[in-house]
């Protein structure tokens, strides 16, 4: 029957048996070259995340920022999240990105490194506004922008660790604010910022450092040129 010549005392599993089971494999293998495909990280976001890691691990960061760094360094060389291809969209602010970029690389180190690992990726990002400024004014619309790279929107989807950056037009403040995850700036260019209600703003300095604990009120600012600083979120505790 279908086709299959038996010999005596010979059992021979029909072809239409062989097909279904080859079809079977071939689907798995497909499936996983799938899931394999959404899991990889390309070289551009893995020197991103690696600059960032060296950068920080450059600004003289005191012990309770380092430990903050590495929880989420080591998430992420971990396990890659999910490959993501966001539309690209950009804001007005991003015309200051050149400038500020220009100004990193110039810097020279880790810093520089930075920025043209930052250059390489800034034309895949979804550049918004921040989240929940739906009353903020026309202005202060014009003069940020805000971009994830891994995290919700960005260009590695995962809820464990959020990392992206934020670009101020000069003589920009960003609002007051406050959130659960901990974070850490690593900073590229001059700017300002301030923890607490009454702080005073201070400057880390360009390749300097801020450490905001979880739900301390926060701010920054920039002065005469444009403030750009990466920001990395230890999500763990709150996903």
């Amino acid at each position: 029957m279908y086709g299959v010549h038996l010999e005596p005392g010979v059992y021979q599993r029909p072809i239409f048996l062989k097909t279904l089971k080859r079809r079977h494999k071939d689907h798995r293998s497909h499936s996983y070259n799938e899931e394999a495909k959404k899991l990889a990280r390309s070289q551009q976001l893995q020197k991103f995340l690696q600059t960032t890691q060296n950068a920080f691990s450059a600004s003289g960061a005191k012990t309770d920022a380092l430990v903050v760094a590495d929880k989420i360094f080591s998430t992420a060389d971990a396990k890659p999240g999910i490959a993501a291809n966001p539309d690209a969209v950009e804001v007005p602010a991003c015309k200051y990105l050149g400038v500020a970029l220009e100004s990193a690389k110039a810097e020279g180190g880790p810093i520089a490194n930075l920025a043209l690992a930052l250059e390489g990726i800034a034309p895949h990002l979804k550049w918004g506004l921040r989240p929940n400024g739906e009353n903020d004014d026309a202005t202060f619309k014009a003069c940020h922008a805000n971009a994830v790279v891994v995290g919700k929107d960005g260009l590695e989807e995962r809820d464990d660790i959020r990392i992206g950056m934020s670009l101020l037009a000069p003589e920009t403040r960003y609002p007051d604010h406050r959130h659960p995850p901990e974070e850490i700036y690593t900073v590229l260019t001059p700017g300002e910022w301030k923890q607490g209600t009454d702080g005073e703003f201070k400057s880390p300095g360009i390749g300097g450092f801020v450490h905001n604990v979880p739900n301390i009120v926060h701010g920054m600012r920039s002065k005469d040129v444009p403030l750009l600083a990466v920001w990395s979120l230890w999500m763990g505790d709150n996903a």
